[in-house]
């Protein structure tokens, strides 16, 4: 009685563009100024060469201009730097615990023979400052012992930096042929890319939960492609295709969830402010459309009214358009209706009305609702009020609407037991 045809909208993906998986989606710009000081003033350095050294990484070095100024736009944020600046006339000065984001520093040099340092020394020096060991060892055997463990180190960074890279590469390109498969409305593709994608570092906060997040986008879109067709299709399969459909909503819900929870509880260090709340409003949005399309198919997942608890009012509470909050009301009551739970559908829609009297949608679902209880339990009292929000609907709504021919219906058979629509007392 209550299903219809549901289409994949372009616009609905408006918000997957914040999900892109890219190095400046973890960046942040760190900047500040080099100065010697002359006769008691500071005087810019220009030209002075500025490396950036991480805990597994070297960024490409920058140089001062006219001002001093220097700045790196790709810094991973939440980690800390080891600055180094050297140039003609000066120095080579080390900057460590540099955070990246920190901009207006100021960075010391003074006058020296144009020495630059290279990365293996910047690392030696750093270790030596860390361990206190900046002394020459006494004799040969700590000369060994202290050669022994610099190469260690030497050789765990070595393989940090190297699994690092590895595994943004792979990310990257698991992402683009993801994409690209998604594109293509190549589902089965895209979701294997995805799973791929998040199995390669499942604990980092920085990566995890966008293909999460994508993959639950390419669930609910071949959901969406599979319940079309088995609209269409013979009876003979049409009730298996709209299982799987099921299935495949059900699925999305939850690696949405999983995204949010991940997000929720990330390290600072591993995700920036801006990715988390792209991915957050993406992922609250979707599992919104989900409670949607569930109440207008009438198909809803066992998981689906459980993580719609939770997320639903988060939406609303994320959400500043009234109109768009009273809507995702509208939805979570009407996949109440649809799994047959008519005491929290009843609930939600009177929640929803009370901040909109006029909410059709909300109207017509009250209605519904209470005329269903009303004929369970034999209270002509619901049964009373269920027609007198119908009554209200069916004056008030447009001939296109599509439950409006059911309400008239439903009327007609209530007329013949004598309960005719009255107005509402608010």
């Amino acid at each position: 009685m209550f299903r219809k045809r549901i289409f994949s909208v372009a616009a609905l993906f408006a918000l997957a563009a914040g999900l892109a998986l890219t190095a400046s989606a973890q960046t942040a710009v760190t900047s500040g100024t080099v100065f010697m000081k002359k006769d008691g003033k500071k005087v810019p350095v220009e030209g002075a060469l500025v490396e950036a050294y991480g805990q597994s990484n070297a960024m490409t070095p920058v140089k001062t201009d006219k001002k001093g100024f220097f700045s790196f736009a790709g810094l991973m944020w939440g980690y800390k730097y080891t600055l180094v600046v050297s140039g003609a006339g000066i120095g080579p000065e080390i900057q460590p615990g540099v955070s990246a984001g920190t901009t207006r520093m100021e960075i010391e040099v003074k006058e020296g023979d144009g020495r630059h340092y290279t990365e293996a020394e910047v690392r030696d020096a750093l270790e030596k400052a860390k361990s206190g060991t900046t002394a020459e060892p006494q004799n040969e055997e700590e000369a060994k012992k202290a050669q022994a463990e610099y190469e260690a180190k030497k050789k765990a960074y070595e393989e940090a930096k190297a699994k690092s890279e590895a595994n943004f590469a792979t990310a990257q390109r698991l992402v683009k042929e993801g994409d690209a498969a998604l594109d293509a409305n190549n589902f089965d593709l895209a979701i294997a890319k995805y799973e791929e994608g998040f199995n390669s570092d499942p604990e980092f906060a920085g990566t995890a939960p966008t293909f999460l997040a994508k993959k639950a986008d390419a669930l609910r879109r071949r959901g969406i492609e599979t319940y079309n067709k088995g609209a269409k299709a013979d009876r003979t399969v049409k009730y298996e295709m709209f299982a799987t459909a099921r299935k495949d909503m059900g699925d999305a819900a939850e690696n949405y969830k999983k995204a949010l929870d991940m997000v929720a509880n990330a390290p600072a260090k591993d995700i920036t402010p801006e990715n988390a709340k792209s991915l957050t409003t993406f992922s609250l949005f979707q599992i919104k459309e989900l409670v949607r399309i569930a109440g207008l198919t009438g198909q809803v997942d066992p998981r689906l009214p459980v993580i719609a608890e939770e997320f639903v009012p988060k939406y609303i509470a994320s959400e500043t358009d009234v109109t768009k909050k009273n809507a995702a009301l509208v939805n979570l009551a009407d996949m109440y209706l649809a799994t047959g739970d008519i005491e929290k559908a009843i609930k939600t829609y009177r929640e929803a009305l009370t901040a909109d009297p006029n909410n059709i949608d909300g109207l017509v679902g009250l209605g519904l609702s209470l005329v269903n209880s009303g004929y369970a339990s034999g209270d002509k009292a619901q049964l009373q009020e269920g027609a007198n929000y119908l009554g209200k609907f069916v004056s008030s709504a447009p001939d296109t609407h599509r439950l409006k021919k059911d309400a008239e219906g439903l009327l007609t058979t209530l007329k013949a037991e004598k309960i005719t629509p009255q107005k509402i007392k608010n």
